[in-house]
């Protein structure tokens, strides 16, 4: 894995196919945009029509549902021209940034690394929706995967979904650790803290740390292999700084790490459609996004590998 730098940047936008679409992106995106408000006043005129039409003859009920299902219809239409010209920015930007980086990129339909195994202990059951985009993997010398991606998980309370995690998440397979527990790291939960992810775990106390003992509480199902992998400065360092982006959580095995940020920010994206910007911009916005993950990546590999 390669950090990237403002060299990188430079020859990024030098890059054929970038600079390519950097050409072409905004005229696209100005033809997109008068689309997306023709569609929708289009669509706005005929749901008064239908509503009123339908009031007037006493379909209460069915005015109702025939007008949002056109707003609905009308702002899908109106919004895929803009969402065609975003991808077709951000797709290449991206593809061509991992290869630099030494890894491959993904925008969607994998299956995220680690995330099975960790599931449970951090973010409970009974998860509604789960979606994950934007996977960028590889592996160091030694053949060690790392990967880092977004997910968006939710969970239905009532009637409505409740967003369980909205952020990054980075993964690592270790080199080979004696022991064989496992181990969780999450936001403190005040008088809840004696709610344990698991019931084979039991609560870990590292003393010393006034700041991380006030931001995490640490469970494990071998206490003295947590007390051994927290006795790291570093590791606590790393995780609090984290913590100034939103929660974070982790879980740790002899083979396997992974760290949840909660940041709710969706990244690597190429900003609105509808704001006119340098396309320069947006693919700096991208990289910036990137060469941050990828720095967090390094630092957690050093840390947790």
């Amino acid at each position: 894995m390669i950090e990237l730098g403002a060299s990188h940047f430079a020859d990024l936008c030098a890059c054929e196919t970038v600079r390519e679409r950097i050409g072409t992106v905004e005229a696209e995106r100005q033809n997109a945009a008068r689309t997306f408000w023709t569609r929708g006043l289009t669509g706005i005129v005929l749901a008064v029509a239908a509503l009123l039409s339908l009031l007037a003859s006493g379909w209460e009920a069915a005015a109702i549902v025939l007008c949002v299902l056109i707003l609905i219809g009308a702002g899908f239409a109106a919004a895929k021209p803009l969402m065609e010209v975003s991808e077709g920015l951000k797709l290449p930007v991206l593809e061509e940034l991992a290869r630099r980086a030494s890894m491959e990129y993904l925008p969607g339909d994998f299956t995220p690394p680690v995330y099975d195994r960790a599931r449970g202990v951090l973010f409970g059951s009974g998860l509604t929706s789960q979606t994950f985009t934007d996977l960028f993997h590889g592996a160091d010398e030694g053949g060690c995967g790392h990967a880092v991606y977004e997910a968006c998980l939710q969970r239905r309370v009532g009637k409505n979904s409740a967003v369980v995690f909205s952020g990054q998440i980075y993964a690592i397979h270790r080199a080979t650790r004696a022991g064989g527990g496992i181990t969780v790291a999450v936001p403190d939960r005040s008088i809840f803290n004696f709610f344990k992810p698991a019931s084979d775990m039991e609560r870990v106390k590292i003393e010393g740390d006034e700041a991380f003992e006030k931001r995490f509480e640490i469970y494990s199902t071998a206490p003295m292999e947590a007390k051994q992998l927290f006795f790291s400065s570093d590791l606590r360092r790393a995780l609090l700084a984290l913590r100034e982006e939103g929660a974070v959580s982790i879980f740790v095995s002899a083979e396997e790490a992974l760290v949840a940020v909660s940041s709710g920010k969706n990244r690597f994206e190429a900003g609105s459609m509808l704001r006119r910007l340098p396309p320069e911009d947006r693919v700096k916005r991208m990289f910036d996004d990137l060469a941050a993950s990828l720095e967090t990546l390094s630092l957690l590999r050093r840390v947790l590998g």
